[in-house]
C-alpha cells in the first residue's frame, strides 16, 4: 500500500479513536447524571454533577490532544518524509524511524496498527517546530457553558413545561411521572453529547492549531464517516480549503464546482461541530493531495446537485440530493 494511502488510513483510524474517546467520556458524563441530578431540581442540585462533568471532560480532552499529536506526526512523515518533533518532553533527536511514529499512535490509540515494509525509513525532524500551548481556561470555559445549557437548563424548562401541564389538568399525577423520567433522560444525553462534543474539542484544536503553525500545511479537509449528517457531508463536500486563494487557484478550485469567492477561512469552514459529531479535521501538504472516498463521493454530489444554484438553495438542494441517495441506497 502507497504511503498516501495509508496516510488515508491512518486518517480513518485516528477519527474512529477520537470518537471512541468521546464515547467514553459521553458515558461517565450520561452515568453522573443519573446518580447526581435531581429530577425536580435540576438546577439547584447540579453542581457536584458540574464539576466531576468537567473534571472528566478535562481527562478526555487532555487524551484527545495526546492522540492529535501523535497521528500529526505519524501522518506527516508519511506524507512529507519529515515530521515534528516529540510533544512529550525528552531526548532532542535529528531523526525518527517511521516504525517509531508508528508504534507512538498505536500505543496512545489503543489501537493495533501492523509493522510496515518501510518502518525502518527514517524521517527528518523539524527542529524547529515548537507545538503550540491551547487555550485550555477557554476550552474550560466553554464546556463549563456547554454543559449547564444542555443538561441543568434544558432540564428546568422541561420540568417547567410539565408544571404548568399539571396545573393545567392536561397531565395527571403518573403523566407528570412519566414527563420527568422522560425529561432527565433526554438532558442526560443532550448533556452527554455536548461532553463528547467538549472532550474531542482537544484533538481538534490540537490537529488545527498545529498544522496551522506548520509552514508544510497548505490547507485542511474535513474527514467525516461514511454515513455523515447532512451538515457535515456539506462540509466535507467543499474538499480542500486552502490557507490562500492563490493555493486554491493553483489546484484549480473551479472544478470543484465552486467559485473561487467561495474560498473561506479555514477557522470559519472546518472548526463548526455539532455535539456527538466524530467528524476530524486532516491536514493537507500537496496540491496533489486526495481526499477520502466519502468526501470525494459528497463533492461529486454537491457538483451534482447544485448547478444552478448558490447560496441557501444550493445548501438545500444538497440536502435533498443527500437524502434520495440514502434512500436508494437503503431501497
Amino acid at each position: 500500500m502507497a504511503r498516501r494511502d495509508r496516510g488515508l488510513l491512518l486518517t480513518q483510524h485516528h477519527r474512529i479513536a477520537q470518537a471512541r474517546i468521546g464515547a467514553r467520556t459521553a458515558a461517565r458524563v450520561l452515568s453522573l447524571w443519573r446518580r447526581r441530578v435531581r429530577p425536580l431540581a435540576p438546577a439547584a442540585s447540579a453542581d457536584p454533577w458540574l464539576a466531576a462533568s468537567l473534571s472528566v471532560v478535562r481527562e478526555h480532552r487532555a487524551e484527545s490532544e495526546r492522540l492529535g499529536a501523535a497521528y500529526l506526526r505519524y501522518y506527516r512523515a508519511l506524507e512529507t518524509g519529515s515530521t515534528l518533533p516529540a510533544f512529550e518532553p525528552g531526548p532532542i533527536t535529528r531523526t525518527v524511524t517511521l516504525g517509531d511514529l508508528r508504534e507512538e499512535y498505536a500505543e496512545v490509540a489503543d489501537d493495533i496498527l501492523p509493522p510496515a515494509p518501510d518502518d525502518a525509513d527514517e524521517a527528518d525532524v523539524e527542529e524547529a517546530y515548537v507545538w503550540p500551548e491551547l487555550d485550555e481556561d477557554a476550552m474550560d470555559d466553554a464546556a463549563r457553558t456547554s454543559l449547564w445549557v444542555t443538561g441543568p437548563v434544558h432540564a428546568e424548562k422541561r420540568l417547567a413545561d410539565a408544571e404548568a401541564l399539571q396545573q393545567s389538568g392536561r397531565l395527571d399525577d403518573a403523566g407528570f411521572l412519566a414527563e420527568l423520567d422522560d425529561l432527565m433522560r433526554d438532558s442526560g444525553v443532550t448533556a452527554s453529547g455536548a461532553a463528547d462534543r467538549e472532550a474531542l474539542r482537544g484533538g481538534r484544536t490540537m490537529v488545527s492549531t498545529a498544522s496551522r503553525a506548520d509552514r508544510r500545511v497548505l490547507g485542511w479537509a474535513r474527514v467525516t464517516d461514511e454515513n455523515p449528517c447532512a451538515f457535515c457531508a456539506m462540509l466535507a463536500s467543499r474538499g480542500i480549503v486552502y490557507r490562500t486563494r492563490d493555493a486554491a487557484i493553483l489546484k484549480g478550485f473551479a472544478d470543484s464546482g465552486r467559485r473561487s469567492s467561495d474560498v473561506l477561512d479555514p477557522e470559519v469552514e472546518l472548526e463548526k461541530y455539532h455535539d456527538m459529531c466524530h467528524c476530524t479535521p486532516m491536514a493537507v501538504y500537496s496540491t496533489s493531495a486526495e481526499l477520502p472516498d466519502s468526501s470525494q463521493e459528497m463533492a461529486r454530489l454537491w457538483r451534482s446537485s447544485t448547478r444552478g444554484y448558490s447560496g441557501k438553495t444550493a445548501r438545500a438542494a444538497f440536502e435533498r440530493a443527500l437524502r434520495a441517495q440514502r434512500r436508494a441506497d437503503r431501497s
